[in-house]
């Protein structure tokens, strides 16, 4: 319930946010290819953070499975994660998004922003319930596989921009996923 209304926010924010004036609309396809172009990299620095963090604190979580862990060994690469989660989430949210970009290109990129947002969230929800006993392994599993379905739809919805924008032709998008 929590992550939805999270996601809920998350949303709603963006949404409010994009509501402001008129912006001045950009029209050169090399100008808005460039500024999808840039929202990739960004996103995929994010996101090559966020998979070599994630790498480090799933080496423990089985360590520690296995007994070759200690506790204060694990509730550091917890903590760590979490960190780690939770300004990768605020990286993603400050990423910019040019107000005058064509409207399907502008929402595709507000949708993968949104999503990218609520992965690293729900990554950082999941890690913080990595050593509670009100939360099971059964839910651990759930709240990491939501994360890995937002991640996997801000993808889809960054491919898609960059496709509209002529970056990539469409199937090299359905290959990249």
């Amino acid at each position: 319930m929590k992550k939805m209304l999270l996601v809920g926010l998350i949303m709603l924010c963006t949404v409010l946010s994009a509501c402001n004036s008129e912006p001045k609309a950009i029209v050169n396809k090399e100008d808005i290819q460039a500024h999808v172009q840039n929202f990739y990299t960004e996103m995929s620095g994010i996101e090559q953070a966020g998979k070599s963090s994630l790498e480090d604190f799933n080496e423990i979580l089985t360590s520690y499975g296995a007994g070759q862990a200690t506790d204060k060994q694990l509730k550091k690469a917890i903590d760590e994660f979490q960190s780690t989660a939770s300004d990768l989430s605020e990286q993603a949210n400050d990423v910019e998004i040019s107000a005058g970009l064509p409207k399907d290109i502008k929402a595709f990129l507000e949708d993968s922003k949104i999503a990218f947002v609520s992965a690293y969230s729900l990554k950082e929800q999941a890690s913080k319930s990595a050593d509670s006993a009100e939360v099971t392994a059964d839910q651990f599993k759930e709240l990491n596989q939501n994360a890995d379905l937002a991640m996997l739809y801000g993808i889809s919805k960054l491919n898609e921009a960059r496709v509209s924008s002529g970056l990539v032709d469409a199937e090299s998008a359905v290959e990249a996923k």
